[in-house]
């Protein structure tokens, strides 16, 4: 799977997506062909080439180095039409003479900046035999022109013909001919030059699209305050975990983002907690670094030690396919079961799962979860599973929200203020039961006092009956 199709399947890497800063058509392009790693050794290496860049950006000494490469990216054009005729032997038209001289101009000076940068990280191939050959005059202009300087009876000529008042004559014609004739002959042998030197034009081609991506993930773990992921073989452990979109928003609405501390391990871990308590939100952020971690990105946290998956599997929101016309139950009950498929099939996987069963009534659901986290433990399934149920009888590790607490004050508890007062916080929670805080939140929210009332009544009745 490569970056392009999963920005289509994880929301939040848009958003990423989005804010990187690139600069060349051909940067992007080498973006979304970027590819989910998952052997540590690629990753391992990935990091520590980024890393370095990333430590240039913090260095005021090289930001004059890294403005003038951006600029040159900017200024960078897709000649992919010209390198494929190039690589074809195809003979070039004087505007694909120019495409690739101003390429290689362009290519020489990020390769300059790149020994002040002292990044080896990426390599630029040397074109200055190319530059030589489109530019006999070396005078680095980024214009190409079938110059005097290739042919002594052209520049001869040329003279000639110039020195005729009527250029419409039949001798100025004549020697206009003899121009086009030798001018033609100038191509193909330029052409033939450079049929020998396409491997190195089209791995400077690549390396400076590898170079633009690379600077825009650099600049955005600057600006994000993102960190360089550990690779680890055991656990995924996160501090201070947080989902840079959400995060954004919430400080332009002067609030704060509560982050997550939470740890993964080679077995399901469940999640309960009141609603509005955050849940949902930590596994899509989960899913988020995941997908940053494995494309090549550090990851927003404080500190992050990650195990590489081979295939990360959600059931987060509304599953139902309106277009295949299955319900929401029977949609979920799919996706659950390509789950178990790819875990069977001894897959490395990470599964985020948000209330398994919620869609069917609540007594075969606590069934169909219990039945579920058994298998995903029996087969050592890296997962994490949200539930509003009680009475899930498993032994696997289990989390709790902390959830809201009420203020010392006399300040009420508004709609307005409820975030201030709600501790996202995880702790362990050894209780099969589940937090009750549904009505009190109903009632905060101002719902109908007739309908929180009902409610409770019904559910002392339940809880006599229990």
């Amino acid at each position: 799977m490569n970056l392009g199709k999963a920005i289509h399947q994880q929301n939040g890497l848009r958003y990423i997506i989005e804010l990187l800063q690139l600069q060349s058509s051909v940067g992007r392009q080498r973006m979304l062909q970027q590819l989910f790693m998952s052997d540590p050794v690629v990753l391992e290496k990935e990091f520590e080439l980024l890393s370095e860049m990333v430590e240039r950006f913090k260095n005021s000494h090289f930001l004059g180095a890294i403005k003038v490469i951006i600029q040159r990216l900017q200024d960078l054009h897709d000649i992919q039409g010209t390198l494929n005729n190039l690589s074809g032997k195809a003979v070039l038209d004087d505007i694909e003479l120019f495409e690739i001289k101003r390429f290689a101009l362009l290519a020489d000076e990020i390769r300059k900046q790149l020994k002040v940068l002292d990044y080896n990280g990426i390599v630029i191939s040397d074109l200055t035999k190319v530059i030589k050959i489109l530019d006999p005059e070396q005078n680095h202009i980024p214009h190409f022109f079938i110059y005097d300087a290739y042919s002594e009876p052209l520049s001869a000529l040329r003279k000639k013909r110039k020195a005729i008042k009527d250029q419409q004559s039949e001798e100025a014609l004549q020697i206009h001919q003899q121009c086009i004739e030798i001018e033609d002959e100038i191509r193909k042998a330029l052409s033939t030059k450079l049929w020998a030197f396409y491997t190195e034009i089209s791995e400077a081609w690549q390396a400076v699209a590898e170079l633009d991506f690379m600077l825009a993930r650099a600049r955005l773990a600057v600006d994000l305050e993102l960190v360089k992921p550990q690779i680890s073989i055991d656990s995924s452990n996160f501090t201070r975990l947080f989902h840079p979109q959400v995060k954004s928003l919430l400080e332009q609405q002067n609030q704060q983002f509560q982050p997550w501390d939470i740890s993964l391990h080679k077995a399901p871990c469940i999640i309960t907690g009141a609603n509005m308590a955050g849940k949902t939100m930590l596994l899509k952020t989960i899913a988020l670094n995941q997908y940053l971690f494995q494309f090549g990105f550090f990851v927003a946290a404080a500190s992050a030690e990650i195990v590489p998956v081979e295939k990360i599997m959600t059931g987060i929101g509304d599953e139902q396919s309106e277009l295949s016309g299955l319900s929401s139950f029977a949609a979920e009950m799919l996706n659950i079961q390509a789950i178990i498929a790819q875990a069977r099939a001894g897959k490395k996987l990470l599964v985020l799962i948000d209330e398994p069963a919620r869609t069917t009534n609540p007594h075969e659901g606590i069934a169909i979860a219990n039945a579920l986290i058994d298998l995903l433990e029996k087969l050592e399934v890296r997962s994490l599973i949200t539930t509003h149920y009680s009475g899930l009888k498993t032994n696997c590790r289990k989390l709790r929200v902390k959830g809201l607490h009420f203020p010392t004050n006399t300040e009420p508890i508004t709609v307005a203020n409820i975030n201030q007062y709600m501790d996202y916080s995880l702790v362990t929670h050894k209780s099969d039961e589940v937090p009750r805080e549904a009505l009190q939140i109903a009632k905060i929210l101002g719902i109908d006092k007739a309908l929180t009332d009902g409610a409770k009544l019904y559910a002392d009745l339940n809880e006599k009956k229990l």
